[in-house]
């Protein structure tokens, strides 16, 4: 078993229960460092879909990254009010579920951490993901997946996990 490998598309690669390695990305109004994780066993025996994901992901991270901050904001706006009802201190309300009507107000909510590119078992199938942290789910996160490069699902990270 490799701690570390040179694959071909995904680079410098190392095993921490998962391949990762470190990007710089820009995302949610903030330049970031996030890890990529390639989800496989310590042999690196990655599947072609995550191969080919990677790839496609990559090929117009700037879209990808707009599509996520978009569907982030739809979603929120969409479950938050479910969640501030949830509430009685209203200080707790604006602090963790503040009301946001900019995209853009979303930001300082959202931490991003990972791009994750599951294994999915089926060549044809590309899936991707960003996972997050957020002020109004501390404890399941935030998660945006994303098959052949659409966004199909928001919700807890466990989407991807």
């Amino acid at each position: 078993m490799a701690d570390n490998i040179n694959h071909e598309v995904f680079g410098n690669l190392e095993f921490d229960y998962g391949w990762v390695k470190k990007i710089e990305l820009e995302l949610f109004g903030e330049k970031r460092v996030l890890e990529v994780v390639i989800d496989a066993d310590d042999d690196a025996d990655f599947e072609s879909a995550q191969v080919e994901s990677y790839k496609e992901f990559f090929k117009e991270i700037d879209m990808r990254v707009k599509q996520a901050e978009w569907a982030a904001f739809d979603f929120y706006q969409k479950e938050s009010p479910d969640i501030r009802a949830q509430y009685d201190n209203d200080a707790d309300i604006n602090r963790y579920v503040p009301e946001v009507t900019k995209k853009e107000e979303l930001y300082k909510l959202v931490t991003p951490k990972q791009i994750m590119f599951p294994m999915v078992f089926d060549d044809d199938a590309r899936e991707a993901g960003f996972l997050c942290d957020c002020s109004w789910e501390i404890e399941h996160g935030l998660g945006i997946k994303f098959e052949n490069e659409i966004v199909t699902e928001v919700g807890f990270q466990d989407i991807l996990l």
